[in-house]
Parts: C-alpha cells; structure tokens; sequence
C-alpha cells in the first residue's frame, strides 16, 4: 500500500515539477524575478524529495515509469500553460513592393495598418506595421502571401503597450472587424 501511494505522488509531483518548470520559464522570459525564483525554490524541494525516493527504490518499475508518465504529461500541461499566459502581443513588420494592395487587404481583414515609406538595395519600398496578437500571427501570414509570397516578414514581441488604434492593451484582442471586436 506504501508503494502505491508514492507511486501516485511521483506522478503528480512530476506532473506538477515540469508543468511549474514551464511557467518558471515564462515568467523568466518575462522578467518577473520574484515569481521565477519563488516557483524555482519550490521545484528544487520538491525536486530533491522525488528523486531521492526513486534512488531509494529504483529497482521499483512501477516508481520509475511513474516519474516518467508523470514527466510527460506535466510537459504537455506545461506547454498548455505557457499557451493561455503567453497570448503576447506581436509587432509585425512586412515588406513588400505590393505593400498598398497588402495594407489595404489587411485592413479589409479587420487588421491596424501602419506604412512607412523607405528604400531598399532595388529602390523604394513601403514597410508595414501591424500590431496583433499571438493567434492573429497565422492569418496575417496568409493573407500578405496571397499578394505577395516574396515579402518580407518579420514579427517580436512587445512586453507592453499603450494608446494606439483603439487603446489596445496586451490583454484585448486586437483583431477588430468592422467595429467589433472577435
């Protein structure tokens, strides 16, 4: 009976070790320090106490494949995690000599269009700037390779925001069709 419950903590131990690894990492990657080294404290003690239990019982094949059924889920529940928090907000930058057709589509598809006018090593040129979330990334895609598959697309991420076509901030959707937001 012993060995049977700490097979099911293992299991949800790892399940919670790498799914926590995996919000470490993204509020690493977002420079919340605080946070990063609180989760990364927890990982480490409860860490610690696994694995000693596996080396204590290793020749336990029950334990060890519970630690790694355990590792796996807790890395797809972790990349699910990281989906719902990381719905940052993209800046786009596309070039392209079919930039007034693709603006005008894009904004025909709902999208904020910003141009620049510039000049490459061929001559003149209009640089694009849309402004979109993660989701919208695919579709904004698509829609300038359908006028133009040659132009060039770039995309990063903006930590934050403010003002701008419609007081978007990173928690709103920015994709507006017609007035209304998806």
């Amino acid at each position: 009976m012993q060995i049977a419950i700490w097979t099911i903590s293992i299991f949800l131990a790892m399940v919670f070790l790498v799914s926590m690894g995996t919000l470490r990492l993204v509020t690493t990657v977002k420079g919340k320090k605080a946070v990063s080294a609180i989760i990364g404290f927890l990982e480490a003690a409860l860490s610690i106490t696994v694995v000693a239990k596996i080396i204590q019982n290793a020749s336990n094949t029950i334990m060890v494949l519970s630690y790694a059924v355990g590792f796996a889920i807790g890395l797809f529940l972790g990349m699910v995690i990281s989906e719902k928090l990381s719905r940052d907000i993209y800046s786009t930058n596309i070039m392209s000599r079919e930039s007034r057709e693709i603006g005008q589509l894009l904004r025909e598809n709902g999208f904020g269009v910003t141009c620049y006018n510039d000049s490459g090593r061929e001559g003149n040129l209009r640089i694009l700037n849309i402004i979109s979330k993660r989701e919208h990334l695919l579709k904004l895609k698509q829609l300038t390779g359908s006028m133009d598959q040659k132009a060039f697309i770039i995309s990063h991420t903006l930590s934050e925001s403010r003002g701008g076509f419609g007081n978007l901030r990173s928690r709103d959707i920015l994709l507006l069709n017609n007035g209304r937001s998806d």
